[in-house]
């Protein structure tokens, strides 16, 4: 027998996570006292969960959006699902878990306006391999009346010399895996047989994400959450995927993300181990 959810019983769900999704709370890399919570899940539109409930959590302060991806996932919600994103309240993360899964695009390239819409990001900083005739800088205005700047960039360095006039106090830091794929043949459009997968090297990643970088150090000295998406289609598979994702990890934390072995040490930001 189908089980039947109405949506008196979805408002008393006091807490669940889209599937697939995993998150764990971490001390601030660079604020002391404070924590971050980390999301992992291979849809991108899964961010969009995240987004909302953190931003709701930060009573009035509203991050703007760092996203390093391969896609520019800055398509608006479908007619469709904008009525619903009207009509959706997002105070209750059932019912946010079960838009975010079942309505949001499956695309996974709208969650960034859907969130702008919901005034649950203030700007965003878009870092994208995807060459297409979308302007560089974009106003969005959301459904409050407030407006909302979307600027886009090629390159981690290009984005750098932006980094001075960014005034944000707070900053959601986003990644697609598939961002260390170069030549990436898979597009909404479906393959292009004529390209291949080209990959990043380890040491190019390395170098463009450690924090020794100061793009880097700039975005998790004002981190207010962190987003992962390994979207291994989009990767070139599973195997290409979890690679992107040990680097990430063996990077930034120690022993490993969700670690949570019993009477043993639980995941710490790797430069704070000690």
């Amino acid at each position: 027998m189908a089980i039947q959810i109405s949506n008196n019983d979805l408002k008393r769900l006091s807490y669940i996570e889209p599937p697939g999704c995993r998150s764990e709370i971490l001390l601030h890399p660079f604020i002391p006292k404070e924590t971050v919570e980390l999301a992992l899940f291979q849809e991108h539109r899964f961010s969009f969960y995240y987004w909302n409930i953190w931003t709701n959590e930060l009573n009035g302060e509203i991050p703007s959006l760092v996203t390093f991806d391969w896609h520019q996932d800055l398509c608006p919600p479908y007619s469709d699902e904008l009525d619903e994103l009207k009509l959706l309240d997002n105070t209750h993360k059932g019912e946010l878990a079960i838009y975010t899964w079942a309505k949001l695009s499956h695309q996974n390239d709208v969650q960034i306006k859907a969130a702008l819409l919901l005034n649950k990001i203030k700007d965003v900083y878009a870092i994208c391999r995807q060459k297409c005739s979308r302007p560089n800088q974009e106003t969005v205005i959301d459904l409050q009346g407030n407006s909302h700047s979307i600027r886009i960039f090629d390159s981690v360095s290009e984005f750098e010399k932006h980094l001075p006039s960014i005034s944000d106090q707070k900053l959601y830091f986003d990644i697609d895996l598939d961002f260390f794929t170069l030549s990436n043949p898979i597009s909404i459009g479906g393959l292009q047989q004529k390209k291949q997968f080209t990959y990043l090297s380890k040491k190019e990643i390395v170098q463009s994400m450690n924090l020794s970088n100061p793009v880097i150090e700039s975005i998790l000295k004002k981190v207010a959450g962190i987003t992962i998406a390994t979207e291994p289609e989009f990767c070139g598979g599973l195997k290409q995927s979890n690679h992107f994702l040990n680097i990430i990890d063996q990077l930034y934390f120690k022993p490993s993300l969700f670690h949570n072995i019993p009477n043993s040490r639980r995941t710490q930001w790797r430069h704070l181990f000690n």
